[in-house]
């Protein structure tokens, strides 16, 4: 989606708890799961941790690195000998730290490392970079730092690492020749990475066709061979441990199955490690994407998978990075699944359900420092699409961190979707944890559109529109909304501004809220704009600590209130 945004700042939030495990502690109704994905390791939030650094923040202004931090605050590590530290609670042999390192002073990024202490022993150097961070200017942003307004400042490093123990001391350090002029510490995540799969029978080995694990070379000549002879055999491809390079042209996929042997095991990198649909359903399992883009072009597909997807393709259990989106789909895509996926540090949206795309699914996923919408359907009209509904796309039980940049999850027309049990947190400009909006020339909604049981957390502010957003917004601005929006068991905690705002200048028809909670606002708990005009219909509504009146409806001669005290 082109989108031009506008650079004011946000106001302070009321922050919320350190992250544990997968996302915060909340609760649920009962009878009714938890919001959020299930994930497999522990998150500690740096500014919680032991240090002889500066804790910095909390703040949620834009263009500070506090506002892109997952809990607003981070750790700078500046000097030899600064560290920060903390006890493991579980085994573990593989860490994840987001940081933030300096760019290079006329752009590209730097590389640097930064030492890994276990019970105060030195365990291993970790490999760091800001190539794939530091943007400028305006949308579509540059790499140039002369524009200013530098901003996407943190990325993330993983790596497997020595045995940890539940009670074990991680200590992270400027050591001898960690050079970086600092270390902005976000978070560190451990977890227990499991072994190696093994090769599926009936699969060829992508090394059978010449690539070698670690290459330089470029690998791509190498899967397109094994791809034919598997599809032309029936059988399935399997890329073993290692990293391997894809910098020829985008690979054509269709038809087959492609998996790996592991998130932390199997890597395809390079500059085009990306994959274009031709219209025949797809499994890729059990692997890493991390490509190598730095910069958005909307013009050009730099998505992990782009294009039509066909029938019944499946996305399992992939990580991934440093592309424009990790998925892109088209019509003729449906009934698509991806889950159990982490997708991280993408230019633009990690999955946009586009252009007739239906009934598809994301699930238990994990997705963070987006520049764009987290997940989004959209039903564009434009003469470049097949202006062709989307319809029953569904986003349950996902957790979203920090886009940069856009919602968490959003809706642009279509019918019949539906958003629920997602845990969603931190936006940081011109967007919410859900918007629904007939804007970017939607095609008019149809049906109904469900969000039920969603916990939203420090979400909202300043945005491109020249007014603020709520945390859920729901903006009727190129057609009416005529589909029934139903919200129900919605939990909205904090915020820089109103949990809920409506925004014209056409009209929400059939709004209706449930069981919806919202606590500690710095503004409203549900505003109406003056140029918004429609129904809202309200029971089990509660809304404690906004920093103003609870509901206001500025457009009350027109916007008709029922269920809260007859407004």
């Amino acid at each position: 989606m082109r989108r031009i945004f506008s650079t004011t700042a946000a106001a302070l939030v009321t922050l919320l708890p350190a992250i544990t495990g997968c996302g915060r502690k909340t609760t649920a109704a009962p009878g009714v799961k938890m919001p959020g994905a299930a994930c497999p390791w522990i998150t500690q939030q740096a500014e919680h941790c032991g240090t002889n650094a500066a804790v910095m923040g909390p703040s949620v202004e834009y263009l500070k690195p506090e506002s892109e931090a997952s809990g607003r605050s981070y750790v700078s590590l500046r000097k030899q000998g600064d560290y920060l530290e903390f006890k493991a609670t579980k085994a573990a042999n593989a860490i994840v730290i987001r940081v933030s390192i300096p760019d290079a002073p006329t752009g590209g990024g730097t590389d640097a490392t930064l030492s890994l202490d276990i019970n105060g022993k030195f365990a291993r150097k970790l490999d760091l970079t800001s190539r794939y961070s530091w943007i400028y200017g305006d949308f579509p942003w540059s790499n140039d730092p002369s524009k200013g307004k530098a901003h996407y400042f943190f990325d993330e490093s993983r790596a497997l690492i020595p045995d940890v123990s539940p009670g074990d001391t991680i200590r992270l350090r400027v050591g001898e020749n960690d050079k970086a002029a600092f270390y902005h510490v976000d978070l560190i995540e451990l977890e227990q990475a499991p072994p190696p799969l093994a090769r599926p029978a009936d699969s060829l080995c992508l090394t059978e066709f010449g690539a070698k694990p670690g290459d330089t070379a470029d690998a791509s000549g190498a899967l397109v061979r094994c791809i034919e002879a598997a599809k032309a055999q029936r059988k399935s491809v399997w890329i073993p441990v290692g990293v391997f390079r894809l910098d020829g042209a985008r690979i054509k996929a269709g038809g087959l199955r492609v998996t790996g042997a592991g998130i932390w095991h199997t890597t395809l990198t390079g500059k085009t490690c990306m994959f274009e649909g031709t219209g025949e359903a797809v499994e890729f399992a059990d692997l890493a994407i991390s490509g190598e883009v730095d910069r958005r072009v909307d013009e050009l597909p730099e998505n992990a998978f782009d294009g039509n997807f066909g029938k019944g393709s499946v996305f399992r259990n992939l990580w991934i990075e440093h592309l424009k989106c990790a998925f892109w789909t088209r019509h003729g895509t449906s009934h698509m699944r991806v889950e159990r996926c982490r997708i991280r540090n993408v230019m633009a949206d990690a999955l946009n359900y586009c252009d007739g795309t239906s009934d598809s699914v994301v699930e238990q996923c994990h997705i963070r420092n987006t520049g764009d919408d987290a997940l989004a359907t959209w039903s564009p009209s434009g003469d470049w699409s097949s202006k062709t509904l989307c319809q029953r796309n569904r986003f349950i039980n996902n957790t979203i961190e920090s886009p940069w940049l856009a919602n968490c999850i959003a809706i642009y027309g279509g019918a019949d979707h539906e958003v629920a049990g997602n845990l969603l947190s931190g936006t940081v400009f011109s967007g919410g944890g859900v918007l629904v909006s007939s804007g970017f020339d939607a095609l008019p909604f149809a049906g109904s559109i469900k969000i039920e049981n969603n916990t939203i957390r420090d979400a909202g502010g300043d945005c491109y529109i020249g007014e603020p957003v709520g945390a859920l917004w729901i903006h009727a601005k190129q057609s009416d909304i005529g589909a029934t929006v139903t919200i129900s068991n919605l939990r909205i905690e904090g915020g820089p501004e109103s949990g809920i705002t409506l925004h014209g200048p056409k009209a929400v028809r059939h709004l209706k809220l449930s069981d919806v909670h919202i606590s500690g606002v710095a503004k409203h708990g549900i505003d109406v704009r003056t140029d918004v005009s429609g129904t809202l219909s309200a029971s089990g509504l509660h809304i404690t600590g906004s920093g103003l009146e609870p509901v206001r409806n500025a457009n009350s001669g027109i916007f008709l209130i029922k269920g809260i005290n007859d407004r």
